[in-house]
């Protein structure tokens, strides 16, 4: 007969690892508890991309069950479900104030972005426009 002891670490044991698999599969998944908005800017009103306008691009903070990451979306204003999402380019670790000193450019073609570390993104309008 076991011992209680091998009973309950043998149970403890394997909750401690059920829940370990849960976590990572969750990860895996991408599975956001929690969003922030770090940043929001809507189109100015000396663009027009004649397509359900206006847009607006948010820098959002995902936090994930074994992290956090920050991704860059641009959809419809009114829509935050929907939108061209793009993973925030700096890899070094930026605060959240060093993500505000992101610069937007809104042009008739896109949209152009020079992040804190000098890094450039430029988006055509062909990928956030034309709706679902």
């Amino acid at each position: 007969m076991k011992s209680k002891f091998a009973v309950f670490f043998g149970i403890g044991a394997g909750l401690i690892a059920g829940l370990l698999l849960i976590l990572i599969i969750f990860q895996l998944l991408g599975f956001t508890y929690h969003e922030k908005v770090i940043m929001e800017l809507v189109q100015g009103e000396y663009i027009k991309y004649n397509s359900y306008d206006p847009y607006k691009l948010r820098i959002i903070k995902q936090y994930q069950p074994l992290g956090s990451k920050v991704i860059v979306m641009v959809s419809r204003s009114g829509d935050d479900s929907y939108g061209h999402v793009i993973n925030y380019i700096d890899t070094a670790p930026v605060s959240e104030d060093d993500i505000k000193l992101t610069r937007v450019i809104w042009n008739n073609e896109g949209i152009e972005m020079t992040f804190p570390l000098g890094h450039k993104l430029y988006i055509p309008k062909e990928c956030f426009t034309g709706g679902r």
